[in-house]
């Protein structure tokens, strides 16, 4: 798979994705335009119409309002202070990446290393996180390692860290969305249409929390 490919279909995505929040928005007003439309012009209120109108678009509004990422530490943090040869190394490659320093390096039991940009709304406001697998480490020499932190470091300076955050939250807006208007197939109809499409379209390689070391 060459870039230009992958480039075209995270482009895709981010249209899909301000797609959707149009959709659900144009959605969302014209229901709640329905019951005032009807007052206003019509000079009438029908009751059942109205209910249904109004609890449809509130709820359409609620479900993708975006929620504020809340970061678990996935293991004990590693500090300067106690590993200054680990930061030492993390800062000759982030210096040769030319990238910022993640703003917290985590110990994990996995034979991996991922990257990740938690915290904040919809990737803005979040920080670097990365974490490095304890049983990785020990079965490198430090030339392996550089390499390995070398790899994480190229998924900050792609962007993959960044684009993802917005993908993923968009994914689970959808699924809020469809969850929350499961009583009312007629409404959660276009909803499940677009969701196929987003869903065939978004590079899975961006929709992870995580980009994973392979």
């Amino acid at each position: 798979m060459n870039a230009s490919f992958v480039i075209g279909r995270a482009a895709l995505a981010v249209v899909l994705m301000i797609g959707f929040y149009l959709l659900a928005l144009g959605i969302a007003f014209a229901l709640l335009w329905i019951p005032y439309a009807e007052f206003v012009y019509a000079e009438h209120i029908t009751p059942k119409l109205a209910i249904i109108c109004i609890l449809g678009g509130l709820t359409i509004l609620w479900s993708v309002v975006p929620r504020w990422d809340r970061f678990q530490a996935p293991g004990p943090q590693l500090t300067r202070e106690k590993h200054p040869r680990l930061f030492k190394a993390l800062e000759f490659v982030a210096g040769a990446t030319r990238q910022v320093m993640p703003a917290e390096v985590y110990l994990v039991p996995d034979v991996n290393a991922w990257v990740m940009q938690r915290g904040g709304v919809m990737g803005l406001g979040g920080r670097r996180v990365m974490g490095l697998g304890l049983p990785l480490m020990r079965i490198l020499n430090c030339s392996q390692f550089s390499a390995v932190l070398a790899h994480e470091f190229g998924h900050y300076h792609g962007g993959d860290t960044k684009i993802g955050p917005w993908i993923y939250k968009t994914r689970g807006a959808i699924g809020r969305t469809l969850n929350a208007l499961g009583d009312r197939s007629w409404l959660q109809a276009p909803f499940r249409c677009y969701a196929k499409m987003f869903l065939r379209v978004t590079p899975c390689s961006l929709t992870p929390t995580r980009v994973h070391c392979r």
